[in-house]
């Protein structure tokens, strides 16, 4: 768990006009190499990490702190690294397997294009909440999502934006959830509390999401037809062998996590019988496997359109994504070891005035972290340190902080391009967060409820008077 000056060293916190300076750095180096150059923002991260640490160092901090808030950072995030390498095989081996294919062929039999977008949502809501987990249900039941919207004549930002709202809705419902569970217990709330309070503002948004991608759907519908879904059901059937044993594995991933299975354990399990199953149905040779699992799987059907359709995965798929991660996490991990990013809160914290600024300063100052630390942890866990004791003052529950923590620390991170979440959706849909953000309704509108609840003062539950004398007990 992160925690702000964590330092042995006891300096005082950094002047405002410091802490800005890497910020700034940062901003105007991002935006240059992202929307200028279109280029990678690794470089643009990288220098913002190097300018933290020079500022850090010409403050009075010393190497070696700068250094413990770099390692602090990654160490903590290690088991997420590793679960994207797992994720990367995975996704290689279950195509190369015939089981994405297999979900893939069964879908286009039974999906109709112009629902395919509102049943895909709620499709993605349901496994996610099932399996705790936006990341594997976007890597695994997501990638064979893409691949029947492509042949269904879906354009693929809209139906990622679909996969993703799902897949992050269900995500912050379930009580299996990583980042559902590590919100409360910062602040000390109650999981089904915290999870009750936020079904206020997270089912508006699935339900206007919902109507939205029907209406979405009826309009993008005209652009495919019964020939385009027959010839990718006949190159799949050509090119895999479709059996009932192919959804044994996705299925034993689904009943592990059902009961608390860690996920890597879970994910490893599904690869080993992701593996077993290439080898058994499919055909495939020990040496092919391997070289699937490092590179991805690389089909030569001599039908293009197959090819790039199944062309995914692999170790190396991953090696973008967790550079990045580790250059953000760099330069997050020295801004909050030295207390710049705590410098930048309380100078936020001075617009505070009455609930509804106090809920906007908070969803903005998580953004605000995603944005440069590129980690929704930071993005919940300091911002939450940070407000705890004004919404103690304005006698306010504390499941009010967690669902704006929530809405702006979680749910945004797969909208910012260089965050890692992003970059993971990428590497497995092959769609950018710039085309599918637009489509990614709730995720951006579960931000705006949060923000509208707040100035309305709805649901915005409050200490009772006998409550009000133990605000610094737990809520």
């Amino acid at each position: 768990m992160a925690g702000t000056g964590k330092s042995s060293e006891r300096l005082p916190t950094p002047p405002l006009w410091l802490s800005l300076i890497p910020i700034i750095v940062t901003g105007v180096a991002l935006g240059f190499s992202v929307f200028a150059f279109e280029a990678e923002p690794h470089f643009a991260l990288f220098l913002g990490a190097a300018t933290a640490g020079i500022c850090a160092f010409a403050y009075g901090f010393s190497w070696k702190t700068i250094k413990e808030g770099f390692k602090h950072s990654i160490n903590r995030t290690t088991p997420s690294l590793i679960i994207l390498l797992i994720i990367g095989m995975l996704i290689s081996v279950w195509i190369a397997s015939g089981i994405v294919p297999a979900l893939m062929y069964f879908g286009f039999e039974f999906f109709v294009a112009r629902w395919f977008l509102p049943l895909i949502f709620l499709f993605c809501c349901v496994m996610a909440i099932i399996t705790g987990s936006s990341w594997s249900t976007i890597g695994t039941m997501g990638v064979a999502a893409i691949g029947v919207s492509e042949g269904l004549g879906i354009p693929l930002a809209m139906a990622a934006g679909a996969i993703v709202s799902g897949s992050f809705f269900g995500d912050k419902l379930s009580p299996m959830s990583d980042s559902t569970n590590l919100t409360p217990s910062v602040l000390g709330v109650n999981l089904f509390e915290h999870i009750k309070h936020m079904l206020y503002t997270t089912l508006p948004a699935m339900g206007i999401s919902l109507v939205a991608f029907a209406i979405m759907g009826f309009m993008a519908s005209g652009n495919g037809n019964v020939e385009d879904v027959t010839h990718y059901s006949e190159g799949i059937t050509e090119n895999f062998n479709i059996s009932a044993w192919l959804f044994v594995a996705p299925a034993v991933v689904v009943f592990l996590i059902i009961k608390k299975v860690p996920a890597i354990p879970s994910l490893i399990a599904g690869l080993l019988l992701g593996s077993i199953t290439y080898i058994v149905i499919q055909g495939g040779s020990f040496s092919e496997l391997l070289s699937t699992i490092h590179t991805g799987y690389s089909p030569d059907s001599g039908n293009e359109e197959i090819d790039s359709l199944f062309a995914r995965g692999g170790m190396e798929s991953m090696y973008n994504v967790i550079s990045l991660a580790l250059i953000s996490l760099t330069l997050g991990g020295i801004l909050d070891y030295t207390k710049m990013l705590h410098s930048i809160v309380l100078g936020l914290s001075r617009f505070v005035k009455n609930v509804g600024n106090l809920t906007l300063t908070v969803l903005g100052t998580s953004i605000f972290v995603n944005i440069f630390g590129a980690n929704q942890y930071l993005a919940v866990i300091l911002p939450g340190q940070m407000f705890e004791e004004l919404y103690r003052g304005k006698h306010l529950k504390l499941k009010n902080l967690t669902r704006t923590l929530e809405a702006g620390g979680t749910l945004t991170a797969p909208l910012i391009p260089w965050n890692s979440s992003a970059v993971f959706i990428y590497s497995a849909l092959g769609v950018s967060a710039m085309a599918y953000a637009p489509y990614a309704l709730l995720c951006w509108l579960t931000a705006i409820i949060v923000v509208v609840f707040g100035y309305a003062k709805i649901t915005m539950h409050t200490l009772s008077p006998e409550e009000r004398p133990e605000d610094e007990d737990r809520q």
